[in-house]
């Protein structure tokens, strides 16, 4: 047996069944209650958890038996762990300070005073069956109903009809081979426009070119297509950092902190003769801004760009810097900007869901709950509602994606379990029948009905 206050030692890839083991056997005679059913039934939920995510729920269900379990950093990769009772917890952590030991006590943030663990629950049932499933290798939504997808065979773009799902139409002659889809946009008159990055890579010169089709499925008028602004800049390029979309008839381009326009690209026949004219140039940054950018379209018809961390709104046939508050709000580290209804954007922005009313400027922040931090993804659905997913796969004690509706306030959670992706919630687009689909790294599912789905999610 221990002494009172000589912590047990455990490698970090412990799981809990032996780690649990470990502290009966070592406290067994001191602490009679380390037998209790409960903490059997806690193993069986989180036998394959790493430590750092059962820790907090063993130390919460141990408080509910009576004791306090604290760990002690030694500056090692072990894992070292002390009981003692739950009234001299603070005394065991006041003594352990005074030594110079770096301690915390081991429960759930949030939980109440001796409430026992509350551990993940389980989805209520499946959102989708085996035969909604599709895998499709890089995937890009290009249009309602249709998308970007690499061959199974050849790796090489095709555009696919996604109209009959789960039955796929593979599009010839839209993308040639070793050519990548590299921005993408469509008009409300139908014209398509898509940068398409050379034969070469990132060896290409010019690295890339953009092209025009008058609908999505048809192929382009002319190849390669017009050449980029500016066109020093179209060679070693490491990753690709363009955004395109539509302004009324007019193009905008974003490309490494300039923002160009193609007066009305969208109903001229000869878009060579278009040329590009530059609209906003990101000014110096005294501090590191990302390099994401976005072009934004509500469904009211307003456009919104996003450049070197600044919002801006197309008024006019002008840019215009968004000032939005409050100030203090805008870390610069701004991503996936969305529609949100008519009038209104979103965006995330240090793990925080902002949302904006482009009449009123005012910035609503939201802290979402049961999300993993980091690595979140937002898009637009229908009728004002957000998806927020999450670019890896989530601890099953966290929700897979989320339903967002900002003016409402509701907050509708696809649980952990749901669905059965190879990753998070990567993407998601409405079919032209008004079926949902998400996917993953590889692979996508079709969830129904969007009204429907909003029925059979639960409230968080």
């Amino acid at each position: 047996m221990p002494s009172a206050m000589e912590p047990l030692s455990f490698d970090w890839k412990t799981p809990l069944p032996e780690l649990l083991d470990g502290l009966r056997q070592a406290y067994a005679a001191r602490y009679p209650v380390l037998a209790s059913a409960r903490l059997d039934a806690l193993r069986a939920a989180l036998r394959d958890d790493r430590a750092d995510d059962f820790l907090p729920p063993l130390g919460q269900e141990l408080e509910a038996l009576g004791l306090a379990l604290i760990g002690q950093d030694e500056d090692d990769d072990a894992i070292h762990l002390l009981i003692v009772p739950r009234a001299d917890a603070g005394d065991a952590l006041v003594r352990l300070a005074a030594q110079g030991r770096q301690v915390v006590r081991h429960r759930q943030d949030g939980a109440a005073q001796d409430a026992p663990a509350t551990l993940p629950r389980p989805a209520s049932g499946p959102l989708a069956q085996p035969g909604d499933y599709l895998d499709m290798a890089q995937c890009v939504p290009l249009a309602p109903g249709w998308a970007g997808v690499a061959n199974r065979d050849t790796a090489a773009p095709e555009l696919v009809d996604l109209h009959d799902w789960p039955a796929l139409r593979e599009v010839g002659g839209k993308f040639r081979p070793h050519r990548g889809l590299l921005a993408s946009a469509v008009a409300a008159n139908g014209v398509h426009a898509w940068i398409e990055q050379g034969p070469d890579g990132i060896a290409s010169t010019p690295y890339a070119h953009l092209l025009r089709a008058p609908r999505v499925e048809a192929a382009p008028l002319d190849r390669p297509g017009l050449a980029l602004p500016p066109r020093a800049a179209q060679a070693q390029r490491r990753t690709p950092e363009f955004s395109l979309g539509f302004a009324g008839d007019d193009l905008l381009l974003v490309d490494r902190g300039m923002v160009f326009g193609y007066r009305g690209f969208a109903t001229q026949d000869e878009a060579a003769a278009i040329e590009p004219a530059l609209l906003y140039t990101a000014p110096p940054q005294r501090r590191p801004v990302s390099d994401r950018s976005a072009v934004i379209q509500t469904p009211d018809g307003r456009a919104c760009v996003l450049c070197r961390g600044q919002l801006l709104r197309w008024r006019d046939g002008q840019l215009h810097p968004l000032a939005l508050g409050p100030a203090d709000a805008a870390s610069g580290d701004l991503s996936h900007p969305v529609a949100c209804g008519n009038g209104a954007i979103a965006w995330l922005e240090d793990d925080a869901l902002c949302h904006a009313d482009l009449d009123a400027l005012a910035v609503s922040r939201h802290a979402p709950q049961q999300m993993p931090a980091g690595g979140m993804i937002l898009q637009s659905l229908l009728q004002g509602w957000l998806l927020l997913g999450h670019w890896h796969a989530p601890h099953r004690s966290l929700d897979l994606g989320q339903l967002w509706h900002p003016d409402s306030g509701q907050v509708l959670r696809i649980r952990h379990g749901a669905l059965d992706l190879d990753s998070g919630i990567q993407r998601a687009w409405i079919l032209p029948d008004g079926e949902v689909v998400v996917g993953g790294q590889l692979r996508h599912v079709r969830l129904g009905r969007f009204d429907a789905l909003l029925g059979r999610l639960s409230a968080a």
